[in-house]
């Protein structure tokens, strides 16, 4: 399967549009007057090749793992690119709380690797990845190691609108580039 026979295009993009609206005003408790609640840490994310938002409210002490979602962390927690996420509000599976992953170079392997390989993302060098589907491949073909840490986050996704609301704080993109050999 290539990169763009899984992805619905258009439909998938008034899909995130219209499932954000709802998840983000239930996360952030939007008002009778249609105002959302500001001030909380947001950040940009990464779900089947389209950028998404989500509220950054950070780890879950004493959890260790929740339910099947699951969120992606290339090299470290926004160390190099955007989080990866398994699901999105609408689609079983999909919860607030997230499972980390962390994904790193196999042995051997190099960022020049998974270039060349077909899992790259198309958005690259700004991310390497974009898709859960593309990294787990990319794992199956021995050129990445995906661990789990034991950690879940709770990061509710928003829409786009509610992630730019006046009192949110964006968490910095200013990742390193060039990519580094290995990570």
């Amino acid at each position: 399967m290539t990169n763009t026979e899984h992805r619905d295009g258009p439909t998938r993009r008034r899909f995130l549009r219209a499932s954000g609206l709802l998840v983000g005003g239930l996360a952030l408790g939007v008002g009778a007057a249609g105002t959302a609640v500001a001030g909380v840490s947001v950040a940009n994310g990464w779900y089947e090749e389209e950028e998404i938002y989500y509220v950054a409210h950070g780890v879950e002490e004493g959890v260790t793992e929740r339910g099947e979602n699951d969120i992606y962390l290339i090299g470290g927690d926004r160390t190099l690119q955007a989080q990866v996420v398994e699901f999105i509000p609408g689609e079983s599976g999909y919860s607030p709380h997230w499972n980390a992953n962390l994904v790193n170079t196999a042995a051997g392997k190099t960022v020049a690797d998974i270039v060349a390989s077909p899992y790259v993302s198309d958005h690259y060098p700004e991310a390497l990845f974009d898709d859960v589907e593309d990294i787990r491949a990319a794992a199956d073909a021995g050129l990445v190691t995906i661990s789990k840490p034991g950690v879940v986050v709770l990061c509710p996704i928003v829409p786009e609108r509610v992630a730019d609301a006046p009192g949110n704080t964006e968490l910095p993109e200013a990742f390193p580039r060039p990519w580094p050999t290995t990570f």
